[in-house]
């Protein structure tokens, strides 16, 4: 009887039938299991894809909608349209590093020309508009030509591996879609902020040396624009000249505080006592919204030209540079100020005060830098 089970156990129809099933996964994991990897893939980076063209899309309509208002009545949307889509994919070149010496000053042309250029641009574009409209729609522009570049650089990776069939390179980018699509919401939330000309986490620099002023003094100080799109205000706290610098606002500008700061001590000299620089920053996943750093050196960001004036001219001098830093995510950067951040204001203000009165001594001169984007932001 024992024998006889396992007889009939052997030939059992479904025994066999899951026995085939086995070793024809296994054929075909050994044969075409690259192949179905990369079509997972390949499915993947397409639903992101189909994400972003929609940002995309729904950017450029924004964007139509915001130069049309101010663009000239006699251009027909469809020629608005033609003009800025031909300008999105607009390039700014760097210039050579092989010999690293002087090569500031190049990015600085560079980055001058460029920023000349896209004002050139708005104006053409939306003659109609005032400068805080027209630097509005620049940080507008920049945001959808962000969106653009992701979409566009992500559809040429998709192509690139589908026709070349190399597995590593799409999956590549599927595993990191996640991050891209993330990135790419940022800025397409950012170009809907940037239409409304709402304040953004990033202004918080200029916000908080605002609320910090006004503090200190009830009267209507006099903004000096020394630099470009940059003023410094003067005012008197407990015995100390406080020199008040930041990008002009309220258009979406972040000036030249680098320049400003450079010649603030080339003035002044040995008695600037100590730099204060409050900007935002990014924070690490899990780190709380609107939570404050305080460290040392230049709190400001871009590519390094302003942030080389400030560590070269006060490098010589011997001048200390404290750093307050607001913590938030790239999408709380870019987008409109979110509560926690403006909540973080009053805090950030009282510990300028307690830094100039611990580390300065009286009759000295300090410089209280608001690093960040003015959109929306008056002076």
């Amino acid at each position: 009887m024992i024998y006889q089970w396992g007889a009939d156990r052997g030939t059992d129809p479904v025994s066999i039938i899951i026995n085939l099933l086995f070793f024809l996964l296994i054929f075909v994991s050994i044969f075409y299991g690259q192949k179905i990897q990369s079509w997972k893939a390949a499915k993947e980076i397409q639903v992101g894809l189909d994400k972003l063209k929609k940002w995309n899309d729904e950017c450029k309509e924004i964007m139509l909608t915001n130069f049309k208002e101010f663009a000239d009545k006699k251009q027909t949307q469809k020629d608005l349209m033609f003009k800025l889509e031909d300008f999105i994919t607009f390039v700014t070149i760097p210039p050579v590093s092989l010999d690293p010496y002087g090569i500031i000053p190049k990015f600085d042309h560079v980055v001058d020309v460029r920023d000349n250029r896209f004002k050139e641009e708005v104006g053409i574009l939306a003659p109609n508009a005032d400068s805080v409209q027209r630097a509005n729609l620049e940080n507008l522009l920049e945001a959808v030509m962000a969106v653009d570049f992701i979409y566009r650089l992500v559809r040429h990776y998709l192509i690139l591996g589908k026709k070349s069939k190399s597995m590593i390179l799409l999956m590549q980018i599927s595993m990191q879609m996640g991050l891209i699509l993330a990135m790419a919401k940022s800025f397409y939330l950012a170009a809907k902020a940037f239409s409304e000309g709402s304040p953004i986490g990033d202004g918080l620099g200029p916000l908080v040396v605002a609320s910090f002023l006004r503090e200190i003094s009830k009267d209507n100080i006099e903004a000096q624009e020394i630099v470009k799109e940059t003023i410094v205000q003067e005012l008197n706290f407990e015995d100390r000249m406080i020199y008040i610098v930041r990008a002009k606002g309220p258009g979406g500008t972040v000036g030249k505080p680098g320049k400003v700061i450079r010649d603030l001590v080339k003035k002044h000299g040995d008695s600037i006592s100590r730099i204060i620089m409050i900007d935002a920053g990014l924070k690490l996943t899990g780190d709380k919204t609107g939570s404050i750093a305080i460290g040392v050196g230049a709190a400001i960001g871009g590519i390094g030209i302003e942030k080389h004036y400030i560590e070269e001219s006060t490098t010589g001098k011997d001048i200390p540079i404290d750093a307050l830093i607001c913590k938030q995510s790239l999408e709380d950067a870019i987008t409109t100020m979110k509560r926690p951040i403006t909540q973080s204001v009053p805090n950030i203000v009282e510990k300028i005060k307690m830094a100039i009165r611990k580390r300065t001594e009286k009759g000295t001169k300090v410089i209280v830098a608001g690093i960040g984007n003015t959109i929306g932001i008056g002076v």
